[in-house]
C-alpha cells in the first residue's frame, strides 16, 4: 500500500481527499493535519510515502513546512498542492522540495496518477525498498560504455556537448560510437546535425515486442566520420509513446553493437531518463554560468546523489566561460560542492557557426580548444584514470585565462 498523509487546513478538503483515495486498492490514507508544523509532526510518526501538502494555511504554510520535510525526512517526497498556478508558486514548490505541483481543482484521476508517479520514482531511488538479508552482487554491465548527458536547465548547451563528445569519441578512439537523442519532446540533434532521416525512435517502440539489432540498425542515421544516430521523435506528442523499458531494451542492443553510446536527455527528469541513468557507466552534468543554472546543477547533482550514483561516475562540465566572468572554477565548486572536470570557453562564432551550418564542431574546427577539450574529455571517458592529467589549452581571449580538463 501507498501510505499517505493529507495536510490541509480545510477539514472539508482533507475528508474529500480522504474518500476519493479510499477507492483505490493501492493507496491508504493513514493520517492528516490541518497545518504545516502540525503535517511534519504526523509524518514524523508515521513515516508516509508520499506528504500531500496544501500551500496556503495559517502557522508554518506548506511551502515551509515542505522545505523542513526535505531536510528531516527525506524519504518522505511532497506533492504541493494549491488553488495558485503561476509560475512563482510553482517555482518555489520545486526549490522548497516538492517532487509535483497540482493546481486545485484537480481530477481524482490526475492526483492517484501524481501519487503513483512520485512513489514509483522513490521506489526506484530505493527509498522504500527493505534491503533482503542476503543480496546478490549487482552483475557487471556487459559491452559498450553508456554515456549519459545531463543538464538541470535548457539553455546550457547540453546537445551541443553530447554531439561534439560522441564525435570525439570516434576521432579519439576510432571506436564505434552511437548517439540516442532522447529528448524526447524538443530534440535538436537532427538539426543541428542537419540530417534528413526519416526514421526515429519511436520506429522502434511500434515494435519493441520483437526489437533486434537489424531493426534498430535500419532505423539509425549516419552522421559524419562514421557516427551513428537514433533521432528522437519528430513532434512532441510522440514522446509519450517511448517509456522507460523501451529505453532500457533499446540501450541494451546498442551496447552490445557499438563501444560507446552517448545519450543526450531532456532537461525533464523524465521516466525514461531515469532509466538511461540506472544503466549508465558515466553521467556528463551540463551547466553554465548564470545563477538559475548553477543552482539547478546543483539540485541535478543532489538527484543523482539520491539515485545513488557514484560520484566517480560524474563529470560536471561548465559551458561558455570566458575571462570576464563573475564565476571562476573555484566558486562554481564551492557553490556545487563537487568538481568542475571541464570548463569550455565562450567561442560564440565558432559554435554558433557550427550549429547553423550543422555540423560538429570536432568536424569543422578540429583544432580548436573547445574540440581539443572535448577529445580530452572523450580520453577521460575511455580511461578514468587519464583525468588525473589535467590537459590544458591556452584560450585566445583577452584577459589570458587558461581553461583546463581537471579532476
Amino acid at each position: 500500500m501507498i501510505r499517505v498523509v493529507v495536510v490541509d487546513d480545510i477539514s472539508s478538503t482533507r475528508e474529500n481527499l480522504k474518500k476519493l483515495l479510499s477507492f483505490e486498492d493501492d493507496i491508504e490514507v493513514v493520517g492528516t493535519a490541518g497545518d504545516g508544523r502540525e503535517g511534519i509532526e504526523v509524518s514524523r510518526q508515521l513515516q508516509p510515502h508520499v506528504v500531500l501538502m496544501d500551500v496556503n494555511m495559517p502557522g508554518m504554510d506548506g511551502i515551509s513546512a515542505t522545505e523542513a520535510l526535505a531536510v528531516e525526512l527525506p524519504q518522505c517526497p511532497v506533492v504541493i498542492m494549491s488553488v495558485q498556478g503561476e509560475r512563482d508558486y510553482l517555482r518555489r514548490a520545486m526549490q522548497s522540495g516538492a517532487r509535483e505541483f497540482l493546481i486545485k481543482p484537480f481530477t481524482g484521476d490526475e492526483l492517484v496518477a501524481s501519487i503513483r508517479r512520485v512513489y514509483e520514482l522513490e521506489a526506484k531511488k530505493g527509498s522504500y525498498s527493505v534491503k533482503p538479508e542476503a543480496q546478490a552482487p549487482e552483475p557487471e554491465k556487459q559491452g559498450g560504455k553508456v554515456c549519459v548527458v545531463l543538464s538541470g536547465k535548457g539553455g546550457c548547451g547540453k546537445t551541443f556537448v553530447a554531439i561534439n563528445l560522441a564525435m570525439a569519441l570516434r576521432v579519439e578512439t576510432s571506436a564505434r560510437v552511437c548517439l540516442v537523442d532522447l529528448d524526447l519532446q524538443f530534440g535538436d540533434v537532427g538539426v543541428m546535425m542537419n540530417l534528413d532521416h526519416a526514421k526515429t525512435i519511436t520506429e522502434l517502440v511500434d515494435g519493441a515486442g520483437t526489437l533486434d539489432w537489424e531493426f534498430v540498425d535500419d532505423v539509425l542515421a549516419d552522421g559524419p566520420l562514421g557516427l551513428r544516430i537514433l533521432l528522437g521523435p519528430f513532434s512532441p506528442e510522440y514522446g509519450d509513446l517511448v517509456r522507460a523499458e523501451h529505453v532500457h531494451q533499446i540501450v541494451d542492443i546498442l551496447r552490445r553493437e557499438f563501444d560507446y553510446v552517448v545519450v543526450d536527455t531532456g532537461s525533464q527528469l523524465s521516466e525514461a531518463t531515469l532509466e538511461a541513468i540506472d544503466i549508465s557507466d558515466q553521467v556528463i552534468v551540463v551547466g553554465a554560468l548564470t545563477i538559475p543554472a548553477i543552482k539547478d546543477t546543483r539540485l541535478m547533482l543532489k538527484m543523482l546523489e539520491s539515485l545513488r550514483v557514484d560520484r566517480d561516475h560524474i563529470s560536471v562540465v561548465v559551458n561558455s566561460h570566458d575571462a570576464h566572468a563573475v564565476y571562476d572554477g573555484p566558486s562554481i565548486e564551492r557553490n556545487l560542492k563537487f568538481p568542475v572536470r571541464v570548463q569550455l570557453p565562450s567561442e560564440p562564432r565558432l559554435v554558433g557557426g557550427s550549429i547553423h551550418r550543422g555540423t560538429p564542431l570536432l568536424v569543422t574546427h578540429p583544432d580548436s580548444e573547445i574540440a581539443e577539450l572535448m577529445k580530452g574529455l572523450a580520453r577521460g571517458l575511455r580511461s578514468p584514470d587519464a583525468l588525473a592529467e589535467e590537459i590544458r589549452v591556452p584560450v585566445k581571449q583577452a584577459g589570458g585565462r587558461r581553461f583546463s580538463l581537471r579532476r
